[in-house]
């Protein structure tokens, strides 16, 4: 799953920028918006976008395929894996249940959990929706089936990141606990509880994980670069991942999600009380972010004294951006079926096109070849890393070393102390799951296991070959 953290700090940059709003009528917005967008499909964006301005929609269409061997177009009805923004209907139903009277946001994870460890007996929900539990980040594979047991199991046996409620770090986490705790106290299933509480009221019936009728050819298929990832339906086999599961990946259209959007507006599915509590700043996105996390939401001041309410969330393959300036009343909702770095800031163009004068989009988002190479080569080195190291083999280790250090590193010394550093790693990791993988400040590789982190240090050598230019075990 992308973060919040790392994703939106660009979005935070840009609102800067845009101090006025700009003195143009919808019909030039139209034109403006659907000229860009056009544009974008021209040079390789596959997708659907909704924008609405003023209360009106002023686009909601698809751009290129849905499905490329099927020549199926994506239209404002396809159906996209939304990421982490799955996070604001967990959110959402938590407070609905604080609404009907069924728990507390104080309520401390005990009284749900049974054998919560002491360094845990703290943590509160109000904890676990503000990222502030000090939970990992991630506990396994999202596509990796684990009973409910054994998820609660590892989430309370993890160490904490931090002590319960000392700072920030996301986690999903933390999001499928607060799953478990709705289907706890409702007594039904995640799923069914947020289409009774919260879909159906809105008409969303083609939002959910399992639940909707979906017809497959309105599901987008989803493409790593060019090459054919599947379907999301086609990777649960009938039954969604507890690491998953309400932290991510429901399935949704753009027509579907400004219906939510509309939804909040009024108090059709959640109180005045409750919107204020899940759009309150309770918690700055890091140290000096400048942005701020209520309850499945991130929230980020503007010059013009206002908040965008927004989130975002994608698995490398899908990813989807949620915008809303409820004071400016302007929603842009984007999903694509094949994503980009550079996609990213789609939706800070579309909000650039709305809010300030003279502004001219940038049409060339799309990450280059050579980025989103170096990205596959990181990936596959980490994954390399990782099954190699769980063997005790030094003719293994030496073959990876000898193919994937850089020059320097394995000049830094002879191969037997290079080998007696991996067997180090060996035994140290040995049967530790990995917990967590992001880039740190210095854009290293930071793995996170339930004892040890490990950071792996990039370079990029004179053929734009991806190397291991440093480890560190901590």
């Amino acid at each position: 799953m992308y973060t919040m953290k790392s994703i939106l700090k660009f979005a935070v940059m840009l609102l800067l920028c845009m101090g006025c709003q700009a003195q143009h009528n919808k019909k030039d917005f139209k034109t403006d918006v659907s000229n860009y967008l056009k544009e974008l499909e021209q040079r390789g964006f596959s997708g659907s976008v909704l924008v609405a301005y003023k209360g009106d929609v002023i686009n909601a269409e698809g751009y290129g395929f849905a499905d490329k061997e099927a020549k199926i177009m994506n239209t404002s009805k396809t159906i996209f894996d939304i990421g982490s923004i799955t996070k604001q209907f967990t959110a959402a139903g938590i407070l609905k249940l604080e609404e009907l009277g069924k728990l507390k946001l104080s309520d401390k994870v005990n009284v749900y959990f049974d054998n919560v460890p002491t360094d845990k007996s703290e943590m509160t929900l109000h904890h676990l929706l503000t990222h502030s539990s000090g939970l990992p980040p991630a506990l396994g594979h999202d596509y990796h089936l684990i009973s409910k047991q054994d998820y609660v199991a590892k989430a309370f046996s993890s160490k904490l990141l931090f002590p319960v409620g000392a700072q920030y770090e996301y986690s999903n986490t933390g999001y499928t606990l607060l799953a478990m705790v709705i289907e706890e106290v409702s007594g039904q299933t995640y799923e069914a509880f947020l289409y009774n509480q919260l879909w159906k009221p809105a008409q969303m019936e083609h939002t959910g994980y399992l639940r909707p009728d979906f017809n497959k050819n309105d599901i987008a298929v989803g493409y790593k670069s060019d090459e054919k990832w599947g379907k999301p339906t086609e990777k649960w086999n009938h039954e969604v991942s507890w690491h998953l599961k309400g932290n991510g990946g429901v399935l949704s259209t753009i027509e579907d999600m400004y219906k939510w959007h509309q939804a909040l507006i009024g108090t059709k599915v959640l109180s005045q009380t409750s919107k204020e509590k899940m759009y309150t700043k309770h918690i700055e996105e890091g140290e000096g972010a400048g942005s701020y996390y209520g309850y499945g939401w991130a929230l980020f001041p503007t010059p013009r004294n206002t908040y965008l309410i927004a989130h975002n969330g994608g698995n490398g393959i899908f990813f989807a951006d949620f915008w809303r300036y409820l004071t400016e009343d302007i929603t842009i909702i984007m999903m694509t079926n094949q994503s980009n770095k550079g996609y990213d800031a789609l939706t800070s163009q579309l909000a650039g096109i709305l809010l300030t004068p003279n502004f001219k989009p940038n049409s060339d988002l799309k990450v280059s070849q050579a980025d989103a190479e170096a990205e596959r080569q990181m990936e596959q080195i980490v994954d390399n890393f990782l099954n190699v190291i769980k063997m005790d083999d030094s003719q293994l280790w030496e073959t990876f070393i000898a193919e994937n250090f850089s020059r320097e590193m394995i000049d830094l010394m002879p191969m037997k102390d290079h080998i007696a550093m991996f067997k180090k790693f060996h035994d140290a990791l040995n049967g530790q799951a990995v917990e967590g993988v992001l880039l740190n400040a210095d854009d290293d590789i930071e793995m996170k296991f339930a004892k040890n982190k490990l950071i792996i240090s990039i370079d990029i050598d004179s053929k734009s070959e991806v190397k291991i230019g440093g480890l560190m075990l901590d």
